[in-house]
């Protein structure tokens, strides 16, 4: 008997050892065993928590949006565009952002001829246009355009004298953005070869033009430029080529000018999160892009 139970200290020792390090494994076993099944509901809630959040917070824009637009539709005024002051603008709703946009292309010597000019600054929602529509008032120069008239009626106040003027005066060149290359570009008054593979190159970027007005978004073309030559230009906005959202890569998404890296991103994490992207209201929504933004990239998305 005692030499099956009797036990030296050395082997004493490494019973000891032995144990220790059995208990001691099951009990790590056993604490991340518990702390995985922590984990996963505690993920759980907060995926819960989120969707709520979310909820409340398209509640309360909703809210908050018909509030608003209700306080300023008592504030609305008739106005010109082209004389406004910054109060004015305030007073109709404008954010700091847009009328400093406004100030910009008027620097540049932008000038509202009609109210669709006034439309075509894409830091102009569509919402916002439509209630600020009827109260657009643009006075024109009557001295300016009486006189141009006068002169013109003294100068060809003979037939003979017009259907030769008219037979001197060359065929006006209409060119489509979407479908014109470098050589036909460059027959325009004020564009060369090397503006015209600069709007190429842009076209390309961008999908095509969807309004004239883009054109000046072309580094080397101003303002002033595009609105001389928007008599000769056309630009058909079924020609213009989408981003599929919901299937788009990253660099498809993120070479778009009118998208940042940091939208792109927010873009693919929310779609990753949803598995689909229905609208562009719902990226408005969420923080991804402001409506501005979203008004402005609208029509080059595509949510099949």
């Amino acid at each position: 008997m005692k030499d099956y139970f009797n036990f030296s200290r050395a082997e004493r020792i490494g019973i000891f050892v032995l144990c220790t390090s059995t208990v001691l494994i099951l009990c790590i076993n056993s604490l991340k065993s518990n702390q995985v099944k922590l984990k996963a509901h505690e993920l759980t809630a907060f995926v819960h928590e989120i969707a709520v959040f979310r909820q409340q917070m398209a509640a309360l824009s909703e809210h908050v949006e018909t509030i608003t637009t209700e306080e300023i539709a008592d504030q609305l005024f008739h106005f010109d565009p082209n004389t406004a002051k910054d109060e004015d603008w305030v007073k109709l709703g404008l954010n700091s952002r847009q009328i400093q946009n406004i100030r910009n292309y008027q620097a540049a010597g932008g000038r509202f001829r009609r109210k669709e000019d006034f439309q075509r600054l894409y830091t102009i929602s569509a919402t916002q246009y439509s209630r600020l529509e009827p109260y657009i008032r643009i006075v024109e120069n009557v001295s300016t355009s009486s006189e141009t008239k006068t002169t013109v009626t003294q100068t060809l106040n003979n037939p003979m004298e017009m259907e030769q003027a008219a037979e001197a005066q060359p065929a006006l060149l209409i060119v489509e953005l979407n479908l014109a290359d470098s050589s036909l570009l460059t027959q325009l008054p004020g564009i060369g070869p090397v503006l015209a593979n600069r709007t190429l190159r842009y076209r390309d970027l961008i999908g095509g033009f969807i309004d004239v007005a883009q054109l000046s978004e072309v580094y080397g073309i101003n303002i002033e430029l595009t609105e001389r030559l928007s008599t000769q230009l056309s630009a058909d906005s079924l020609l213009i080529r989408k981003i599929p959202i919901n299937t788009a890569s990253f660099r498809d998404i993120v070479r778009h000018p009118y998208i940042s890296e940091q939208q792109a991103r927010g873009i693919l994490n929310y779609r990753r999160l949803q598995n689909r992207i229905n609208n562009i209201n719902e990226l408005v929504r969420n923080n991804i892009l402001e409506p501005e933004d979203a008004e402005k990239i609208r029509p080059y998305l595509s949510f099949e």
